[in-house]
């Protein structure tokens, strides 16, 4: 065992080799996204005397663990770094990427929390800065002001997270307006019917329209669920 772990763990690949190994898991991966993950502290290769990186196994093993929690559970750098500073640097175990309490728990604290520049949001979702810039320009995405510069909070990363796995599937961001759309109008017919409860003043009828307001949008979208598969019945003859 100690022959076979010193041997996987001397093998040193270039950042290139790196690259060519994860790219069939990964195929969207780069060079700069490697060395951006490098830089937010997510992986740490040894250089070599000339002053190239070198990975290790190990190297590897945290580099697949990280980009696998940005592909499946849209964690923002921070908070993989942090739980990787728990674990003490080593990739926790494959079953913590779904079913991990850990996972889940740091999932719920990202909420409230999550504060992004375009280039990290983008980088957290593993596509282009492109992609987003599109995806606000929709209004699909919104951007919060922060002084002189603009950020992305948890429910532009929840949204753009949807967004990019409905690009995944073939749509296009054109055709993702018409989430927008829909959402804009339902929102227009529910507060007509709402707003003379919210504004009355009292605050019981507040709390009491507050709460079926909660129960509208959720029974709304589970209708809306059955009304669409139900409207492509035709597809799957």
């Amino acid at each position: 065992m100690t022959a076979t772990t010193r041997s996987a763990d001397d093998v040193r690949l270039g950042i290139g080799k790196v690259l060519e190994r994860l790219r069939e898991e990964f195929p969207d991966l780069t060079l700069s996204k490697i060395r951006y993950l490098e830089s937010q502290g997510l992986v740490r290769p040894g250089r070599s005397a000339s002053g190239y990186r070198q990975f290790v196994q190990s190297d590897l093993t945290r580099l697949v663990w990280v980009l696998r929690q940005q592909r499946e559970h849209f964690l923002p750098l921070r908070v993989i770094r942090e739980i990787l500073d728990r674990a003490g640097g080593v990739a926790p175990p494959p079953e913590s990427e779904v079913r991990g309490s850990e996972t889940r728990d740091d999932q719920e604290r990202m909420v409230g929390s999550v504060s992004m520049t375009l280039e990290e949001l983008a980088a957290t979702l593993g596509v282009v800065a492109d992609v987003v810039a599109r995806l606000e320009h929709h209004g699909l995405v919104v951007a919060q002001s922060a002084g002189r510069t603009s950020v992305y909070d948890e429910s532009a990363l929840l949204a753009a997270r949807l967004a990019v796995r409905l690009l995944s599937l073939g749509l296009d961001v054109r055709h993702l307006r018409m989430y927008l759309i829909a959402a804009q109008r339902e929102a227009g017919v529910l507060e007509q019917l709402l707003v003379a409860r919210v504004a009355s003043g009292d605050s019981a009828s507040r709390e009491s329209a507050q709460h079926d307001l909660e129960e509208v949008v959720e029974t709304g979208s589970r209708l809306h669920h059955l009304l669409l598969r139900r409207s492509l019945t035709g597809l799957n003859r």
